[in-house]
């Protein structure tokens, strides 16, 4: 039995697991279009999570985010933003329902070829979470925090709203524009101010074949599928 604590900003964190989750259960599954070659390092458990700052820098309309980390809202006409002064790092993917129309996008956008699925979220959490625990004994492990992206950057919210914003609340969120992503974030945040990571956390939990599957996204079946809606498979 899982231990879950619902925490004061909302979010539900598992000791055992070393995890803190904007909402428990996470999702059965989880997709993601990569490429050939680090799908092949993914299923060995070769797991990168990259600095916020370079989404930011990203110059592509469909991955990059110039405003990713930064939160916002509107009440009475006033924006209140949020940011986090600790370095944030980000693996994404994204929930079973999203179409495949919006799959090939990502895909034509960084030269994607082939979709990952992750049969089993919660096992795939867990092995990084004990992986983070096994290789920072000395030092606070990074913060494991997953969630849904809310796409309600720069809303107009009541007080009572505004008050009651789940913790980092701003690694979560993002503007409409990107609702078609359907994103599953997965986020460290580094305990220690004198810490820098650079531009990645990079870590390995091991053989992942009995969790993920590797399937081609040739161009062939890219025409073939362009209209269809993509499920991931039970």
């Amino acid at each position: 039995m899982v231990d879950i604590i619902k925490t004061q900003t909302g979010t539900f964190y598992s000791e055992k697991e070393g995890v803190e989750y904007n909402e428990y259960p996470p999702p059965a599954k989880l997709v993601k279009a990569m490429e050939k070659r680090w799908a092949g390092e993914l299923i060995k458990g070769a797991i990168r999570f990259l600095n916020l700052e370079e989404y930011r820098s990203w110059e592509n309309p469909i991955l990059g985010d110039k405003n990713d980390g930064q939160g916002m809202y509107v009440m009475n006409d006033h924006e209140y933003h949020t940011d986090s002064m600790n370095p944030i790092y980000a693996w994404c993917a994204s929930l079973p329902g999203i179409s495949h129309g919006r799959i090939l996008d990502m895909a034509k956008s960084n030269n994607y070829d082939c979709i990952v699925e992750i049969k089993c979220a919660r096992k795939f959490i867990k092995r990084i979470s004990k992986s983070l625990q096994s290789n920072y004994r000395e030092n606070p492990a990074p913060h494991l925090h997953c969630g849904k992206v809310k796409y309600d950057r720069g809303s107009e919210v009541s007080i009572e709203t505004l008050n009651n914003q789940q913790f980092h609340f701003n690694v979560f969120q993002k503007n409409s524009t990107f609702r078609k992503d359907k994103e599953y974030r997965l986020s460290l945040t580094g305990l220690s101010f004198g810490e820098d990571h650079g531009k990645c956390i990079c870590i390995n939990i091991g053989d992942c074949s009995d969790i993920i599957n590797i399937k081609e996204l040739s161009s062939t079946k890219r025409r073939r599928c362009l209209r269809k809606r993509w499920r991931c498979p039970r």
